[in-house]
């Protein structure tokens, strides 16, 4: 069996969508499969350095990348160049071996409809918002429906759909009651060499991971950073748009914390997982409390924090709580109060605090990138059969 990902983006793009296709690829060429990464070209550099260098990897030679330029009209690119070289590809492999391909993208739909009529292909849809039905949208947009239609027209024509919550799961097993689905989080990368718990707590350091948008829970961070500065403890927030941070400074000495906070913009994930690992002591996950935020996405940072072995207070949401399960610590996401006092207990008791860690270290080693491909290949082994008895043609 050959994996083939197909992902629209260019290499090296920040924020966590490349890096978890990335990840999401070798996972599969880690247990054993020969995989294919076909994604937007990026700037010219060396594909394996990137992923030693950039994303931290070091991927088998089983494992290959294929950049492709994306197509440029004026002053915009579009992602038709990825789609039909990946097409072409899975094709041309399909004539030795059964190839399954995997997805996020939307735009590939009728591409993986088309490949799914070829019985030795097998397409499956890694959704990563719930678009067929609209109703918990409340401004809904000409590309939403645009969505909707791409996958009511041709879920039913492929494989099967890989969910990243099980609330997820039961929306499209009501929408699509015939189609195959399995849900899992993303996945976690266990560092092997970590600091020692009480190494890691006397940094007193909360550090937040990911954009900086509203609904992440950033305004709540501000606010709880000045109650944290009063008892030594530092706030790092790590993502975002470079233009951002001149604006956030502003408002941290505005604040008068300007000594206790810090706002870095993406990097590559490589030095990321380097901040964490030397200077984290604590992570955050504060979603706001959004339809989106329940029930239709998989926070990457936890999975960030619990590869470290670091412990984490994250929002009562059931979108968190999958992720990170009994090795977090949940806190209302309007209660800064609560969150303080819950911050001060994990860095204050070195029992509690280490507990919580060896926590953190067992849920990361159960949710890791190669235990959910393992997963989803048992998955795909159980449905193509009865996918290929049932499937119509397009």
């Amino acid at each position: 069996m050959i994996i083939v990902w197909v992902n629209k983006r260019n290499w090296k793009s920040p924020g966590p969508i490349v890096n978890v296709a990335v990840h999401n690829a070798t996972s599969f060429s880690a247990i054993g499969y020969e995989t294919h990464l076909c994604i937007g070209a990026g700037d010219d550099s060396s594909s394996r350095e990137d992923l030693r260098e950039f994303y931290g990897l070091n991927p088998p030679e089983n494992f290959h990348v294929y950049r492709i330029p994306r197509w440029r009209f004026r002053s915009s690119t579009y992602s038709f160049s990825v789609f039909r070289y990946a097409f072409k590809l899975v094709k041309s492999l399909s004539r030795g071996e059964r190839v399954v391909v995997f997805t996020r993208e939307s735009g590939f739909l009728a591409y993986l409809a088309r490949l799914c009529r070829n019985p030795r292909i097998s397409g499956y849809y890694e959704l990563h918002d719930g678009y067929a039905d609209l109703s918990w949208v409340e401004k809904k947009k000409a590309m939403h429906y645009r969505e909707k239609l791409y996958e009511h027209v041709f879920l039913p024509r492929i494989s099967g759909v890989l969910c990243i919550t099980e609330s997820q799961q039961d929306m499209y097993r009501k929408l699509f009651p015939s189609l195959p689905s399995v849900a899992f989080p993303l996945g976690t990368k266990p560092v092997q060499k970590r600091r020692e718990p009480s190494q890691k707590q006397k940094l007193r350091t909360l550090m937040y991971v990911g954009h900086m948008h509203k609904d992440k829970g950033v305004d709540f961070l501000l606010e709880t950073a000045v109650k944290l500065s009063e008892h030594n403890i530092r706030t790092i927030f790590w993502g975002g748009n470079p233009k951002q941070v001149p604006k956030l400074d502003d408002k941290a000495r505005s604040l008068g914390i300007s000594d206790m906070v810090e706002f870095v913009p993406f990097r590559p994930p490589e030095e990321m997982h380097n901040a964490l690992a030397t200077r984290a002591s604590l992570g955050v996950v504060m979603l706001k409390d959004t339809f989106y935020n329940n029930y239709l996405t998989c926070p990457v940072k936890s999975l960030d924090y619990l590869s470290h072995g670091i412990p984490s207070l994250g929002s009562d949401l059931p979108s968190v709580r999958e992720v990170l399960a009994y090795a977090g610590t949940y806190v209302s996401n309007d209660d800064a109060d609560a969150f303080v006092q819950a911050a001060r207990y994990l860095l204050d008791d070195p029992e509690h605090y280490e507990k919580m860690a060896s926590l953190a270290v067992q849920r990361a080693h159960e949710i890791s990138w190669e235990s959910r491909a393992k997963a989803i290949v048992n998955f795909v082994n159980s449905t193509t059969k009865n996918t290929k008895d049932t499937k119509n043609g397009i």
